[in-house]
């Protein structure tokens, strides 16, 4: 499957649609033809968040097609191609230019009307992000297969290559891209190496078409989450739906015991390599006035309660929370491991390996 450095970088949820004006000389609606240069097209559909528009169907006649859009920069058009089996997928920015795009089995091309069209600066970078996926699904094979430290140090080099590369297109996006979709899809790839208050300042520099799409407002949300639940603050309470009724992080935060919640899932193997470190401390640490509970995030029950079954994990569950609890908490990225007092208070928050044990056991220790 080809990837999508636009589609893939962030979970982002459905929000408002906005509107925007066209400036003077650029056309209300984006035009895009398209072409199936090689291979069988199964299909066609085109998705755009910020317009609300999902796997919406693009008919085929005689290898061409067309598709309209309203001009907006500031976001973005992903349109897919099944050929032969095989999905090719390619990302538009709607700016108003005629753009014409070109699908075979191996990838897509794209030509623009406008010769400086940031959709050519837009399909660089999702090139190079295709061959830093690639170079994870490398390094993940090679693992497996045992491969020599030469072998895993030769693709880990062309890996962070492909990394500084986005980092450094990022960055430039972010500084001279700020009314259009480069910058938020430059602010999602980077936003973890900013603190929460540079974050801020940084969103507040962009243009406000930019600010409102989806994707920087669900940065926004985990912002305000992170802002709301620092150490020493009092928890923040959500809920979701579960076959059994409605289940709240205050069933079990809050009821007199330390609760050490981790946000997981069972497809992120960083959470499940954490898992024996997690059993040790629930082990070692388990009583009247300590439990861990879990946070199934973006995961479905069935999934969750399969790597739950297989790891063998004794203690409570939350599932199916990854929206609500990744935006009340903020939550950048899993594992991540927060640490109740008994009346709630939060302790600590973002601690790992050696860092976690010794928050655990200061707090546990103090308590006795």
């Amino acid at each position: 499957m080809k990837t999508l450095f636009s589609l893939t970088l962030f979970c982002v949820f459905a929000g408002s649609i906005f509107s925007v004006s066209c400036t003077s000389g650029v056309s209300e609606t984006t035009m895009i033809q398209g072409r199936i240069e090689q291979g069988n097209c199964e299909e066609i559909t085109v998705n755009v968040l910020d317009y609300d528009i999902k796997n919406d169907p693009i008919e085929v006649v005689d290898g061409s097609f067309s598709y309209e859009l309203k001009t907006n920069p500031a976001v973005v058009a992903t349109i897919t191609c099944v050929i032969d089996g095989e999905e090719v997928r390619e990302a538009i920015i709607p700016d108003g230019s005629n753009l014409t795009v070109s699908f075979t089995p191996a990838g897509a091309s794209l030509e623009s009307s406008n010769k400086k069209s940031v959709n050519y600066r837009l399909h660089e970078e999702d090139l190079v992000y295709e061959e830093y996926r690639d170079l994870i699904s490398q390094k993940r094979a090679l693992r497996r297969a045992n491969a020599s430290t030469e072998q895993l140090d030769s693709v880990n080099a062309l890996f962070m290559q492909a990394k500084q590369k986005l980092d450094q297109m990022s960055r430039e996006d972010l500084n001279g891209q700020k009314g259009n979709y480069l910058a938020a899809s430059g602010l999602v790839w980077l936003h973890d190496t900013f603190s929460d208050e540079q974050l801020d300042s940084l969103i507040n520099t962009l243009d406000s078409v930019v600010i409102k799409t989806n994707r920087v407002q669900d940065i926004l949300v985990a912002l305000k989450g992170r802002m709301n639940t620092k150490e020493g603050m009092p928890f923040v309470d959500f809920s979701v739906e579960s076959e059994n009724g409605t289940v709240s992080l205050s069933d079990y935060v809050g009821k007199g015991k330390y609760v050490l919640a981790d946000f997981w899932a069972s497809w992120c193997t960083p959470c499940i390599d954490e898992m024996p470190h997690l059993k040790e401390l629930y082990k070692k640490y388990s009583g009247s006035n300590f439990t861990v509970l879990g946070i199934a995030c973006y995961d479905s029950p069935k999934s969750s309660l399969e790597a739950i079954d297989a790891n063998k994990l004794p203690w409570p569950q939350i599932l199916g929370s990854g929206e609500a609890a990744a935006k009340a908490y903020g939550v950048r990225g899993i594992p991540f491991f927060i640490l109740f007092a008994p009346d709630g208070t939060i302790l600590s928050r973002g601690q790992y390996g050696e860092a976690l044990d010794k928050v655990v056991e200061e707090n546990l220790d103090c308590d006795l």
